[in-house]
């Protein structure tokens, strides 16, 4: 009984909050101003309780469920695209570009996949680089070479003149061209995989790629030729891992006050003196709650009333603000310095946690996870997790369903 005389005066303090104390704290659907990151559970349980008090009222027909995404819907089959035998999803130009730069809005980022014949005598090193072009792009292609032993740990065959910042400049060997393969396209965007393969040495390798003719979209269009390099252990060598995580900071954080993402520049120093051979991603690789404060959402966490909140339709205008929101919001976060450096020549594993989403997204009620909204952005935010962090296509859906699942994902992606 104590337990819930607490949670109906958390509502009824919820239901008279005012706009500017959800706007400084966040409100975080129904937790008090002092409980904020995680602590959302109690906002939806505290939801739930408003319909037991009456909190709900008349619904408005405003927010009547015939404007949200029907779950049927989204089960209709995809437009796909093809361009030189490779398929490719969404609604992009089938008119290919003239020119042959390629117009990039970010990239290169280069993912660990997997390995192949590790209980033979030539194991085989996969991996993926991704580039996000303007939509209509020739296809990309990716050189790779072998630059040699690299000059760090006893793995190494030390070169002396020929080493650079860890990374061997011995006896180079060409591993060939690879062809991009387009995952999606759209009116404004296209992102292209590029799988490269390469043969594991009996000596810690260094190696570099190079994506020719790329000129990226922002300030002046500058050209960037430059080789991005990257360090294979030897075959008989674990690897060095290196594991981050909560890459950001909550909304509300003075960034400037902690000099920004600083640490960044102390991984890519430590990459110069001793090569990480992957870099494992923990979860929130990027933070996606400005949506709520600044972006889309922000009508919809201004509702106070958190019935009508469960009952607001994800429309398909709201979808498409999400959509470009979280694509900027990728764009912005991963070309920023130093932490695109580090994606460029790190190999990447990633999973991802609430942030990638929106703060505490998973640890509300399940019936407050089944709202439209929350089941809009879950899509939205997967669709983008699955082509940045993973290279892989998104799903057919970007609206959560309870239908089979909707992807199907091989070793290759």
């Amino acid at each position: 009984m104590a337990s819930a005389r607490r949670f109906a005066d958390q509502l009824s303090h919820q239901e008279n909050e005012t706009t500017e104390q959800r706007r400084t704290y966040g409100s975080h659907w129904g937790a008090e101003p002092d409980q904020q990151g995680h602590q959302t559970a109690i906002g939806a349980t505290a939801a739930t309780l408003g319909d037991q008090f009456g909190g709900g009222g008349n619904q408005d027909p405003a927010l009547s469920q015939n404007r949200s995404v029907d779950p049927r819907e989204t089960q209709r089959p995809v437009q796909y695209t093809e361009h030189g035998g490779v398929a490719g999803v969404g609604s992009g130009p089938q008119v290919r570009a003239a020119s042959q730069d390629l117009e990039v809005m970010c990239g290169p980022l280069l993912n660990y996949r997997r390995m192949s014949g590790e209980h033979t005598d030539s194991p085989i090193w996969h991996g993926s680089v991704l580039i996000v072009t303007a939509p209509g792009q020739q296809e990309p292609e990716l050189q790779l070479r072998c630059l040699g032993p690299t000059n760090t740990g006893p793995y190494s065959e030390r070169r002396g003149e020929g080493a650079l910042d860890g990374y061997g400049r011995g006896s180079e060997t060409s591993a060939g061209t690879f062809r991009g393969v387009l995952l999606y396209e759209d009116p404004r965007k296209a992102f292209w995989r590029i799988e490269i393969e390469l043969p594991f040495q009996e000596h810690e390798a260094s190696w570099a790629y190079h994506i020719p003719r790329l000129r990226y979209m922002t300030g002046s269009g500058e050209h960037r030729d430059r080789e991005n390099m990257f360090v294979v252990p030897a075959k008989t060598q674990s690897m060095r891992i290196m594991f981050h995580s909560c890459n950001g900071f909550s909304v509300g954080t003075d960034v400037d006050a902690w000099s920004g993402p600083a640490l960044w520049n102390d991984v890519i120093r430590m990459q110069k003196e001793k090569p990480m051979h992957v870099m494992i991603g923990g979860g929130d690789q990027i933070y996606n709650d400005g949506v709520r404060v600044d972006g889309p959402l922000k009508p919809w966490t201004e509702i106070g009333n958190p019935q009508k909140r469960r009952a607001y339709p994800f429309n398909e205008e709201m979808r498409a603000q999400c959509d470009e929101y979280y694509f900027q919001n990728y764009v912005k976060w991963y070309n920023a310095e130093p932490f695109a450096s580090a994606n460029g020549q790190i190999p990447q594993l990633n999973i991802w946690d609430d942030h990638d989403i929106i703060d505490g997204f998973g640890s509300y009620t399940d019936h407050f996870m089944r709202c439209p909204v929350f089941r809009g952005i879950g899509g939205v935010a997967h669709k983008y997790y699955s082509l940045f962090q993973h290279h892989i296509p998104p799903p057919k859906s970007t609206f959560t369903t309870d239908a089979p699942a909707t992807m199907n994902v091989s070793a290759n992606g």
